[in-house]
């Protein structure tokens, strides 16, 4: 794992540390900026008591490990049952050469609806790409030719497509990363943040807890 502190110990998982109103209001405000027009960054319902907010890098191992082991198991659990609404946040860290590049690729497609299939291929095929920065080699694998094009001229022409990844790291800076993945708990007007990715089973503990409250 690729982190930049050690991990929050589990334990810490059930703290609950209420913002300052100034700092909720100023988180309140780059959320509303950094929301895509699509919202293809969201996934379950808008109106669910709770929402997960999980800063990823795109070169993180253990980013790769929740997406790939973890998340599946919160979708079918939380998300798809309306009770956890799901937002990916783009943290790329400077130590990982193409992180960026990748989110580029993923907000691309998000603009041609193809959003949660190359967010997915991209962690699958991490250890492949990361080598030399040959995304669109394993996107090729699930997108077709003019799919592919189509996200290509938009990676290369949009003068605004990282503007999403310059209001994550903005929030993400605002709630004192200092690791990926990190998860951030939004209920009840309360940011609960949890550095690193827990075990599913502590993972799903807390959610019950907080929805039960």
């Amino acid at each position: 794992m690729r982190f930049l502190l050690f991990l929050v110990p589990a334990a810490l998982l059930m703290a609950q540390t209420p913002a300052a109103p100034k700092k909720a209001a100023s988180h309140k405000a780059l959320a509303a900026a950094a929301a895509p027009v699509t919202n293809y960054k969201e996934s379950g319902s808008p109106s669910a008591p709770i929402t997960m907010e999980v800063y990823t890098d795109y070169q993180c191992p253990a980013c790769r490990n929740f997406y790939m082991n973890v998340l599946p198991q919160i979708n079918t659990d939380f998300i798809a049952p309306g009770k956890v609404l799901f937002i990916h946040r783009d943290f790329p860290l400077q130590m990982h050469q193409f992180s960026r590049l990748a989110a580029r690729y993923a907000n691309a497609a998000g603009q041609i609806g193809k959003y949660d299939v190359v967010v997915q291929q991209l962690f699958a095929t991490q250890p492949d790409w990361e080598q030399n920065g040959n995304i669109e080699a394993s996107l090729a694998k699930v997108l077709s030719p003019a799919e592919l094009e189509k996200i290509r001229t938009i990676v290369k022409t949009d003068t605004h497509l990282d503007d999403t990844v310059t209001k994550d790291v903005a929030m993400g800076n605002q709630d004192s990363l200092q690791q990926t993945p990190t998860i951030v708990i939004v209920a009840k007007g309360k940011r609960e943040v949890i550095g690193g990715a827990p075990p599913y089973s502590i993972l799903k503990q807390y959610l019950n807890q907080k929805l039960g409250q």
